[in-house]
């Protein structure tokens, strides 16, 4: 296990956040809020970016750290 964040964890909170309108997170942001490893939120969220058929997620910048881009899927 990476942290004490699970992959659950970091989907369902992804899965909350999400709206109809983009969200725009950082694994540091998404941490902070679970108590968790940065490092482990962005594997997880990498690992998640195939894997969520209701909320859209996508690496959107890359500066100092990624910017994920989340919304409700249209499906």
């Amino acid at each position: 296990m990476l942290s004490n964040v699970s992959r659950r964890t970091v989907r369902a909170y992804l899965v909350n956040r999400a709206g109809t309108e983009p969200t725009y997170l950082h694994a540091r942001e998404i941490a902070s809020d679970l108590d968790g490893s940065p490092k482990a939120v962005a594997q997880y969220l990498s690992q998640l970016q195939d894997d969520l058929s209701d909320v859209s997620l996508e690496q959107w910048e890359r500066s100092k750290s990624i910017t994920w881009r989340v919304e409700v899927s249209e499906s």
